[in-house]
């Protein structure tokens, strides 16, 4: 399957349906009174989790992604139907970013995880809903709030608590496919892995994933080869295994081998060149591989561990000591979580949002102004002035900011025309 690891992608939450007006018209009932149901919540764009998509391939091809809007209401106070939801199923390990800012939204990391990336709008209220004792025939109705429209950016890293890193033919997947349950395809040349393959491995009643990354070069920290693009998929891991060929047909100098990859990690990430590393040396079952290896222990002054992972060579004593060092570092997790001091939670009153303080008014003509306000473009689109109730609960959203006194101030005269988002009124007196 082809890998994509990285795309950008609009998405758009449905818009809820409108309010309406209507009244019951029964002979049986004289005094029927609003009968206008409510509009339906617009659809919600919902990402999940899914171990079984390794790609974004999915996604790479769709510019735009759009839930349905919510249904208008009905007549006999029926709400119209919600727009159906759109679940975006996506790998485990993508990191969700806004596109303007490119800030972090979430990071999907578990099975099942769902999160509302873009919440659909909520429908506008029928006349029905709008009845009390003070007004018993409302005209009153709202069209449904705009659903959230985001520009996303998707960017995969592999979750894998071992990753094994190396020069291409060091023999990853080899390991990976005797030691867990991926079939990774082998063979001998460079770059027989195009993506990272991740393997299961089952030690008792532990359980670690395993990841092939594909082989670096001298010079992936740089965008060489098919390194830099992966090597972000390393940050995840616990563990690195750094697995070097003693055969010397993949490595004439073992130690250059060796010195390649440790440079490469160390100029891409500071953070990547700290994580715990174990060193082990494949192919041993090779001839000359003996000599490469002693030339590898005096370079190398860590414990190095010597396999044959197409034989199964010294593979067991690997996992032991894995398992053994994975384990301590969940440990010390643990303990580093529970050490950490529970802030006292300080409740803080509320405060009153002030609507009006993004409240813009600017002369266009000599008898124009135009008004600029989020509050008020907000209320535009929900009270539609098509009733004489609707007319005035704008004009109270108008007052209650105070849009026409703000224009006087500013200059505007009796009989001027105020343009608020495509509709007109005039300056009173």
């Amino acid at each position: 399957m082809q890998l994509v690891d990285e795309c950008i992608i609009n998405l758009k939450a449905g818009t809820g349906g409108n309010g309406i007006v209507s009244w019951r018209r029964e002979p049986n009932v004289p005094m029927g009174g609003p009968y206008g149901g409510d509009g339906g919540d617009g659809g919600n764009i919902i990402l999940i989790g899914n171990h079984n998509i390794n790609t974004l391939f999915e996604w790479r091809s769709r510019k735009t992604v759009i839930a349905a809007n919510g249904e208008n209401g009905r007549t006999a106070k029926e709400t119209g139907h919600n727009g159906k939801d759109i679940y975006m199923n996506l790998p485990l390990g993508t990191s969700v970013y806004d596109a303007q800012t490119n800030e972090l939204i979430i990071d999907i990391l578990e099975t099942g995880q769902t999160h509302i990336i873009c919440e659909g709008g909520r429908g506008g209220r029928g006349n029905a809903s709008f009845k009390s004792s003070f007004n018993r025939a409302p005209t009153l109705h709202e069209n449904g709030d705009i659903g959230e429209e985001k520009n996303i950016i998707f960017k995969l890293k592999y979750i894998a608590d071992v990753g094994l890193v190396g020069l291409p033919n060091a023999g990853k997947s080899t390991l990976v496919g005797q030691i867990s349950n991926a079939k990774p395809k082998t063979a001998n040349y460079q770059f027989t892995t195009l993506t990272p393959v991740l393997g299961t491995v089952t030690k008792q009643q532990n359980k670690m994933v395993f990841a092939d990354l594909p082989g670096l070069i001298e010079g992936a920290s740089e965008g060489k080869g098919l390194g830099h693009e992966f090597l972000k998929h390393i940050e995840r891991c616990s563990i690195l295994i750094h697995l070097i060929s003693l055969n010397p047909l993949d490595n004439i100098d073992v130690i250059k081998a060796y010195k390649t990859i440790n440079n490469e990690l160390k100029k891409y990430s500071k953070v990547i060149s700290q994580k715990p590393i174990i060193y082990v040396a494949n192919k041993i079952d090779v001839n000359d591989a003996t000599r490469n290896l002693t030339k590898l222990k005096k370079g190398i002054k860590s414990k190095i561990y010597v396999i044959s992972a197409l034989h199964r060579i010294g593979i067991d004593e690997l996992l032991d000591d894995i398992f053994q060092k994975f384990n301590k570092i969940q440990l010390e997790n643990k303990k580093r979580l529970l050490g950490k001091i529970t802030k006292t939670k300080i409740i803080e009153l509320k405060q009153q949002k002030d609507y009006a303080k993004d409240l813009k008014i600017k002369q266009i003509d000599n008898n124009q102004w135009e008004v600029h306000s989020q509050f008020m473009q907000y209320w535009t689109h929900k009270i539609p002035l098509d009733t004489k109730d609707n007319i005035l609960r704008y004009n109270q959203k108008m007052q209650s900011i105070n849009v026409e006194e703000t224009a006087k101030a500013q200059g505007a005269k009796p009989g001027d025309t105020l343009l608020i988002y495509g509709n007109e009124f005039v300056v009173d007196k």
